[in-house]
């Protein structure tokens, strides 16, 4: 890995991944730095501004495995595991959220196709997925549902033929998934219930209706999908009729949410306003003003905060590696703490940034919105801080 200037707290978490990863992963890893620095961060202003996927920033990611971190290596990936997957979406949402975001999502079906997904579909799957010529997204929101076991969309059978009919909002990646895990309420000969079933974007009877302005992560493609009695083969159901609740808390027992990227996000948002208060600040403002003290200390408890997040987020990968009992709880704790401090530091660098954090070509403009946007996705963080109530009960 190449020489790094991280605070120490952020050095460790790197650290932590790394150890609990194969041989090999720290070579790797500066493959990726390289790519972020050279392709994925240089992009991530006009993702943002013309809410477009980042197609050049994940091609460069997929000509280095990145897509394959999980998926082992007889398979066409990495055999990383999914502790160097979490470190790629943190290291990647510094320099572009909306990128780290599409490949988080794809991490997610990766890990419940590992797990989950007939033999069929995982030797005929897993290599694309791998290569990154199959990007995949979940869709579990409905609209109007209160929660995500309120399903409405339906898996049907009716003489050996599957086909999948509803609707499903914010669904991250629509335009460049080639396979959506679908949520349903399945009624088939084989039982009833929540149910995943594996649906190709490009199927008949599949549209997306709408992708939404989004206030952060609007590169994400983020938008609704319309299913109209899309046909799948009896294969595309994952872990059975039923077993979506299992493979719902499955997908909540690994660190891959949102609060990797709120990490990623809140580290960059520090170094753009640490940054600034050294060179000219605007042309029309030439000369470079050292920042006042109540600003400095500011700038100081943010440095802190982010600090304290990234040594927390390492020790909960440490338990929940330790303890996979205690994994369920430990990714709540993650989610719920990384988004609410990067929610907190970004709005307090806005006041260290001052004026010119109300510029639109101003990087923390960026990173304030996507931070926001982080702590909105699921799971919810009153979901999270629920399960660590009952924990304490």
């Amino acid at each position: 890995m190449p020489e790094t200037h991280f605070p120490a707290s952020q050095a460790e978490w790197v650290r932590t991944c790394l150890d609990l990863s194969p041989e090999g992963a720290a070579f790797w890893l500066a493959s990726l730095e390289e790519v972020c620095a050279a392709a994925v961060a240089p992009a991530a202003a006009a993702v943002d501004e013309e809410g477009e996927p980042p197609f050049a920033a994940l091609k460069a990611l997929a000509e280095i495995g990145a897509f394959g971190v999980q998926i082992p290596r007889e398979q066409g990936g990495l055999g990383f595991g999914n502790a160097l997957a979490a470190l790629v979406v943190e290291r990647t949402a510094r320099s572009c959220a909306s990128t780290a975001a599409i490949l988080m999502f794809h991490y997610q079906v990766v890990h419940r196709t590992l797990g989950h997904a007939p033999a069929e579909v995982r030797e005929r799957q897993l290599p694309p997925m791998a290569s990154g010529e199959l990007l995949a997204a979940s869709a579990w929101t409905e609209p109007g549902a209160r929660t995500k076991t309120d399903v409405r969309t339906r898996l049907t059978e009716r003489a050996g033929r599957f086909t999948v009919t509803g609707t499903k909002t914010y669904c991250t990646g629509l335009g460049t998934a080639g396979v959506i895990d679908v949520l349903a309420d399945a009624r088939t000969e084989q039982g009833q219930g929540p149910t995943f079933v594996r649906v190709p974007a490009d199927a008949p009877g599949v549209a997306r209706d709408e992708v939404y302005r989004m206030l952060g992560l609007r590169g994400t493609s983020t938008g609704t999908v319309v299913l109209r009695e899309a046909e799948v083969a009896e294969s595309a159901v994952l872990g059975g009729i039923g077993s979506a609740p299992a493979l719902m808390r499955a997908n909540h027992e690994t660190p891959l949410n949102p609060g990797l990227l709120a990490l990623g996000i809140a580290s960059a948002a520090l170094g753009t306003v640490t940054r600034s208060a050294l060179p000219p600040r605007t042309e029309h403002e030439p000369e470079a003003k050292p920042l006042s003290q109540a600003k400095t200390l500011q700038l100081a408890r943010s440095t802190l905060a982010l600090d304290a997040a990234y040594a927390y987020a390492g020790h909960l990968l440490n338990r929940a590696a330790r303890f996979p009992e205690q994994a369920h709880l430990a990714a709540s704790q993650l989610k719920a703490s990384a988004t609410g401090t990067a929610e907190q530091v970004t709005r307090e660098l806005l006041h260290v940034a001052g004026s010119r954090g109300f510029l639109a070509d101003f990087a923390l403009e960026r990173h304030l919105r996507d931070a926001q946007a982080t702590a909105l996705m699921g799971p919810g963080n009153e979901l999270c801080l629920q399960r660590v109530a009952d924990a304490l009960a």
